[in-house]
């Protein structure tokens, strides 16, 4: 990145940089989720998956909870 492009980026308000952010963010999940996942990463995938089905009643926070609580700061 060049220093000028971080000059301009510098120049949004706060608001628009944290939405600049959060789609870069999501760009970048699309285009991983288009790559193959590892071995080690379908292992955890797996893991994670078994100790979900085993602790159902587990609180769990999703992203959208996650948003959801940044929004309203």
């Amino acid at each position: 990145m060049t220093k000028a492009l971080m000059a301009e980026l510098q120049k949004l308000d706060a608001g628009e940089r944290l939405c600049l952010a959060y789609n870069l963010l999501d760009s970048v999940a699309q285009a991983e989720a288009a790559l193959p996942i590892t071995e080690a990463q379908r292992a955890e995938l797996r893991r994670r998956l078994a100790d979900y089905r085993a602790n159902p009643d587990e609180p769990v926070v999703t992203l959208a909870d996650i948003r959801r609580e940044f929004s309203a700061t």
